[in-house]
């Protein structure tokens, strides 16, 4: 054999070894089907009950339960406004504010809902208020900006080096468009 009939006829092997493969994976994906159950086999022969009245008589007896109807005349109990009797159930109702009287709000000795104050505010005159001074200097502390050995403090940072100034800037031609190019980062 040639090896152009030997490939075609590795291609021809596995292309039906695949068909044979998506068969039996497609069966694997099935339900079988149902199958019903065998009825039990009837027996013509007719068995007999008896009931004896005086032993049905004691078992209904200790099988008497008694049962007492539910207590209806108790009002219905209500949670923060809401109301529920028996299977129905409402929202809970609007929350109202506590209205106060112009005399318990002016009333300095006491707040507006009954509390006492210990102790009446004071009034302050606010163009007498002392300013404060200036924070105290910590010899020990340096403060921001000072330089020192080519170096300046930052507060958080510590000492960090001095670079000479801020940033460095350039002003890029551009039309408007956000989209292009302005300069080249280096």
């Amino acid at each position: 054999m040639n090896p152009k009939i030997n490939k075609w006829l590795a291609v021809a092997g596995g292309l039906a070894l695949c068909a044979v493969l998506v068969v039996l994976i497609g069966q694997r994906f099935q339900t079988p089907k149902p199958v019903d159950a065998p009825l039990p086999s009837q027996s013509s022969e007719v068995s007999k009950v008896t009931v004896d009245p005086s032993k049905q008589d004691s078992t209904e007896k200790e099988k008497e339960v008694t049962v007492t109807p539910p207590d209806t005349t108790q009002p219905v109990t209500t949670d923060n406004g809401a109301v529920s009797n028996g299977t129905e159930q409402t929202i809970q109702g609007d929350v109202s504010k506590p209205e106060y009287t112009e005399e318990q709000r002016q009333d300095p000795t006491q707040k507006p809902n009954g509390e006492k104050v210990t102790e009446p505010p004071k009034a302050v005159d606010h163009d007498k208020v002392e300013q404060p001074k200036e924070t105290p200097k910590s010899d020990s502390q340096p403060q921001g900006g000072e330089t020192k050995d080519g170096k300046i403090y930052v507060p958080g940072f510590g000492w960090i080096e001095d670079h000479g100034g801020g940033g460095e800037g350039t002003v890029g031609d551009s039309d408007g468009d956000i989209n292009k190019q302005v300069g080249i980062m280096d």
